[in-house]
């Protein structure tokens, strides 16, 4: 895909983005490629430069790799700061720091003292709200779920929600998502983990679940042999178990425990973080990684994953009912969160609704887990 620069449209001089990790430097770029001046800020200066370097050396790779066709100017058009203060005259500007309620209010504060009141702020959460975010906030208006998958060059996706945003706020966020060529979905109730989050912490938790009976290379072999692009664990992995655990434990506060590894696996995973064993971003976490590529070992004996397939397809049923997306939707947003081709009803049709329920009966059963509570 050749991208188009048709920011003009948009009526923004400059946009923003708060937060130099992995997400928000490429949030930046894909800002950048669509022809929008940009401004990247984090308080801490190591972070700037490790993404100044990123940009400079690799993101217009990447970006090929994601099918965009990059121009000469592209990191031109990004400037790095350390103050929001350098955000002032940015429109539109994108939150994608930490998944932690205080700091991100506290970001927002910063925000509302140097924006102006039209200004739009899209955050990148993926387990709180923008109503929870923007519950202090002076213009909670103008917040709105902007929300990428992960990897966000290759995944074709942006969740927008609001329950208490402008019907503007919300066309600039759809507008914005256009401009830099990711296919926007606007969600019908805003709730913790969105959509795509929702769905995929019910595959990661109903994963560490079959970590009972299975080891990871086995329950991810297993997955991918069913058509996942990677597998529960590999995905875990991939975000950082850290992140992992720190998403449960936000989650937990709406959801109870429905998306809570067993105690067992619990205990695990904390101590693969005590080791710095976090995954993709240290190199091993679960799984040994080279860079971008997770080594998974081949097994003899792939483990059957049809209770995660069978969580999955529940999930989406919550979603459904909550008001979250239609059946369509939801299943347009793993496809294209995932990469894959199939959606959760799609799993559905295949399988049968009568098969999974009998599935998740039997799970439930032999171990309580909430992830496993049928409601279709």
């Amino acid at each position: 895909m050749t991208q188009q620069r048709h920011t003009d449209a948009l009526d923004l001089e400059r946009t923003g983005v708060v937060g130099a990790g992995l997400m928000g430097r490429d949030v930046a770029g894909l800002l950048a490629n669509a022809g929008f001046d940009v401004t990247l800020v984090d308080v801490d200066s190591d972070a700037l430069d490790a993404a100044r370097d990123y940009h400079e050396t690799a993101l217009a790779d990447a970006l090929r790799a994601g099918g965009f066709d990059p121009d000469d100017d592209l990191t031109a058009r990004i400037e790095y700061a350390t103050d929001v203060d350098a955000l002032a005259d940015c429109g539109f500007v994108v939150e994608a720091v930490p998944e932690t309620l205080d700091l991100k209010r506290a970001v927002l504060a910063d925000l509302e003292r140097v924006l102006d009141a039209d200004a739009v702020v899209g955050t990148n959460t993926s387990s709180l709200t923008p109503g929870e975010i923007a519950a202090d906030a002076t213009h909670p208006e103008r917040v709105v779920l902007f929300h990428f998958a992960n990897p966000a060059l290759s995944r074709d996706l942006v969740e927008i929600a609001g329950d208490d945003a402008t019907d503007r706020a919300i066309a600039v966020a759809r507008a914005v998502a256009d401009a830099i060529d990711r296919h926007p979905v606007v969600l019908g109730a805003e709730y913790r983990a969105n959509c795509l989050s929702r769905l995929s912490a019910s595959i990661k938790c109903a994963g560490t679940w079959e970590l009972l009976d299975a080891d990871p290379a086995a329950v991810d072999r297993g997955a991918r042999n069913v058509g996942f692009d990677r597998g529960p664990i590999e995905f875990v992995d991939l975000i950082g178990v850290d992140v992992h655990l720190h998403t449960v434990e936000n989650l937990a506060d709406a959801y109870g425990d429905r998306y809570a590894p067993p105690e067992s696996v619990r205990e695990r995973m904390d101590a693969m973080v005590d080791r710095d064993d976090l995954g993709k971003k240290s190199g091993h976490g679960f799984f040994e990684w080279d860079g971008e590529t997770c080594l998974l070992p081949e097994v003899d004996d792939p483990h059957d994953v049809t209770p995660v397939l069978a969580a999955l397809v529940n999930e989406a049923h919550r979603l459904v009912d909550d008001g979250v997306g239609d059946r369509d939707t939801v299943n347009d947003v793993l496809k294209r969160g995932s990469g894959g081709d199939v959606g959760p009803f799609d799993l559905e049709a295949t399988f049968g609704a009568d098969y999974l329920r009998d599935v998740l009966d039997a799970r439930y059963e032999e171990t309580e887990a909430a992830v496993y509570d049928a409601v279709f």
